[in-house]
């Protein structure tokens, strides 16, 4: 029985489509999106011009649109399609190799970047089904990044050295080029409010504080099976798919090579780096305004105290609600708080196991609902990404140079 067996019977949602038998020697599988992306060919060079790791790789790419999707990016997608099938006899090596799957009709309630990342990452794990290698690597990569050449050897390292089921992959959007100043501006304070937000997280204790970036992840084919795999949202995929996977799995970061996303405006989503690029472009200022760093203050002292609430009873837990910041209180009833709380200590035999079991609660969609909540309410006021990532680390700088210090924690753990 395949270790994906169940997996199989639950969660897919279509049959395997490559039909050339892997490799025995296969370790990782690198699965790319495609809509709309006439530019492909340059992610698939970067790949290929990556340092060989000690096994075999592929590269798998779904070229997507929906069933009403546009004639011109029908158009746009057949023509990447064709060229992508021409370049595979280029791309081919002895340890790589290159699929691409074309699939032009998807249903139109389900058609997106979650769906079609789905399909991907479910290719590859039939991969790894076929030969039962359980510990097989599944990358995630978009069709508008390119990556630095230790990307494969730094992915084959980290899991074979550690036993982890997931690890965020360090990314740097690029901030020179072809594009305005306006526009590198703009994804300047982007990145650094991703990374000022982990940060931030990490700084109020926060234990899966990790970035949530489509592009840049690896997980074992086990692991994603164990969790269901990929869902089919057709936005924030990425966030929910990866908050499950931190908070179930064990997580390690891979710092020693990079990703490059693109800096590219885009329409297409209702969030994420692309839709804020397109915001940030139509604003009058130009400027990135994020939460402000006093609101993290009151889930700091939250989350600090939590080991309090171990084995408490009643009157015990509603004295500590009582004393929590009148945001938090207003933000979850009392009833709320004390159910989950008993809940947490019903099914927890050890202190470290309630408080995992609290943050599988409190977790990182509730603090972003918090966050949201206090703005919104205007206990709160918003302030520029350059103020808040200086206000944090004490000091007067730039966005690019904010930029630089943020890049060097993140790569140095």
């Amino acid at each position: 029985m395949s270790f994906a067996s169940v997996y199989f019977s639950r969660f897919r949602v279509q049959e395997p489509i490559i039909t050339e038998v892997p490799s025995s020697e296969l370790g990782i599988i690198v699965t790319i999106p495609c809509h709309n992306e006439p530019d492909i060919l340059e992610t698939l060079q970067s790949l290929a011009h990556c340092i060989p790791p000690p096994c075999k790789t592929e590269v798998i790419v779904v070229v997507n649109n929906s069933e009403k999707a546009p004639n011109e990016i029908v158009y746009i997608n057949n023509v990447t399609y064709n060229n992508i099938v021409q370049y595979i006899n280029h791309f081919n090596t002895e340890f790589i190799r290159l699929h691409c799957v074309y699939v032009p009709n998807m249903s139109y309630k389900h058609a997106g970047v979650g769906f079609a990342r789905k399909i991907a990452m479910d290719e590859a794990t039939h991969r790894f089904a076929y030969t039962n290698n359980h510990k097989g690597i599944i990358a995630s990569l978009d069709a508008d990044c390119t990556v630095h050449q230790s990307y494969l050897l730094s992915i084959y390292q980290t899991f074979t050295s550690y036993d982890c089921g997931i690890a965020p992959i360090y990314f740097e959007h690029p901030l020179s080029g072809n594009l305005s100043y306006y526009q590198y501006f703009a994804i300047a304070q982007y990145e650094l409010y991703l990374r000022w937000y982990v940060y931030m997280l990490r700084s109020i204790g926060f234990p899966f504080a990790h970035h949530t970036v489509g592009s840049s992840f690896a997980v074992r084919a086990d692991a994603y099976c164990r969790q269901g795999g990929m869902n089919k949202r057709q936005a924030g995929e990425d966030f929910y798919f990866l908050q499950k996977m931190y908070e179930a799995e064990q997580v390690s970061s891979i710092t020693n090579t990079t990703v490059y996303p693109s800096a590219r405006v885009s329409h297409r989503v209702p969030f994420g780096t692309g839709y804020a690029m397109q915001t940030l472009m139509n604003s009058a200022d130009n400027i990135y305004y994020v939460y402000n760093p006093y609101s993290f203050y009151p889930l700091n002292d939250f989350f600090t105290r939590i080991n309090e609430l171990y084995k408490c009873n009643s009157e015990r837990c509603i004295q500590f609600y009582k004393s929590l910041h009148y945001t938090i209180q207003l933000y979850v009833s009392l009833e709320v708080f004390e159910a989950k709380i008993l809940e947490c200590n019903t099914h927890s035999r050890s202190k470290d196991f309630f408080v995992k079991r609290f943050f599988l609660w409190f977790n990182g969609f509730m603090i972003f609902k918090y966050l949201n909540f206090v703005h919104t309410k205007g206990f709160f006021e918003k302030i520029s990404i350059q103020h808040a990532a200086s206000q944090t680390l004490e000091l007067d700088s730039n966005v690019f140079e904010l930029l630089k210090m943020y890049r060097k924690i993140d790569r140095n753990g």
